[in-house]
This record gives C-alpha cells, structure tokens and sequence, in this order.
C-alpha cells in the first residue's frame, strides 16, 4: 500500500478478539509478543488499551496506552520544575522532587516492519499525541506523555517528535547510545513530551 494513501484512510479501531492478528510483523519479538499475546488480556484487566492503526482492513500498526505519572525530578526544565512545585498546596521549598505529576503513557508503539523508515510512524504519533492533548483540554487534567522507548527508537522519540530524555541518562546517551543500540537495541530510555510547550 502507498504510505500517502495509508496517512490519509487509516483508522483507529480498538483491539478486540476478532482481529487478526497472525500477519503482524514489527521486527521486535517483544512488540510482536505483546499485541499477539497479551495486549487484549491487558485490556480486559483495564491495565491499558490498545488501538490497532488499520487502513483497508489491513492492520498497519498499534498503540498502547495507559495512565502513569512523572517524578517532579525528572522534568529536565526548571522553570517548568518551579512553576508546578505550588500546585501540591505545600511549601514550595518542602515539596519532594519526586512528587508524581500527571501523565498518559505510551506503553507499546509499532508500526507493521512493510512500513517503516517513510515517516509514517511521526505521521501516527502525531495524531495519537494530538488525542491526548485534546483529552488534557477537555476531559482531564494531564500534562506529559511518557514512553519508555528502546534504544533503537531514541532518536524516532527525541530527535523527529521532541521527546525529551531524563537529564540522569544525558551523558550514556551522548556517550554510548550508538554501542547500546548495536549490543541491546532494546534497552530502554525513559521519555516524556510536555503538552504545554509541544
């Protein structure tokens, strides 16, 4: 299928038991794993939800997400850091940096391996994050999305859609990243966007 035919018809549709699932292929065994074999009994449990990314009954890819929090601590800004200290009714001085604020995580994100490296992923996360800050605006209070990405995905979250990493893994990400993605492509990364400045 054309990648500009499947950015303009596809469609999110929640992951049900008669989605078939057998053709999928992301090239990660976990990703694979989970939409295979755990993402509906996750759902049922009410632990996350996954929405299939489908375009002419094809499934393209899927997107798993889940509520969660961020630690005060890990937000890189200090303005950001200051400004939201206040709002926990508390001396301003006294508050814990790991207070947890709130945000929507991206559990599972993987777009079918046919169709990668073509921008079709930024295309999709763009519209999953434009959901989430509608949800922010209108229906609760949130203010970060959070993904634990593998490594082999930093630079999609950070360097195409402006995720930011947490200052403590700065120096292994400029020092080791391009090793830790060759020996572990699937070590982790957390990652958060700030809604208000995105």
């Amino acid at each position: 299928m054309d990648i500009e035919y499947i950015k303009d018809n596809y469609k999110f549709e929640t992951l049900t038991e008669k989605h078939d699932l057998s053709n999928f292929e992301c090239g990660s065994d976990d990703l694979n794993d989970f939409i295979k074999n755990d993402a509906l009994n996750q759902q049922e449990d009410k632990i996350n939800i996954t929405k299939l990314i489908i375009c002419e009954e094809e499934i393209i890819g899927f997107v798993s997400l889940l509520t969660d929090t961020i630690p005060l601590k890990n937000i890189r800004d200090e303005n950001i850091r200051l400004k939201l200290k206040p709002h926990y009714n508390e001396d301003v001085e006294k508050v814990p940096k790991k207070k947890p604020l709130p945000a929507i995580k991206i559990g599972r994100f993987a777009i079918d391996k046919k169709y990668t490296n073509n921008g079709l992923g930024s295309h999709i996360l763009r519209n999953v994050i434009n959901s989430i800050r509608k949800l922010s605006e209108n229906d609760v209070g949130l203010r970060f999305i959070i993904v634990e990405g593998y490594a082999s995905a930093y630079n999609f979250y950070a360097v195409h859609n402006h995720f930011s990493n947490l200052k403590k893994d700065d120096e292994l990400i400029k020092d080791k990243l391009d090793r830790i993605i060759q020996q572990n492509p699937e070590q982790t990364f957390y990652l958060y966007l700030d809604l208000k400045k995105s």
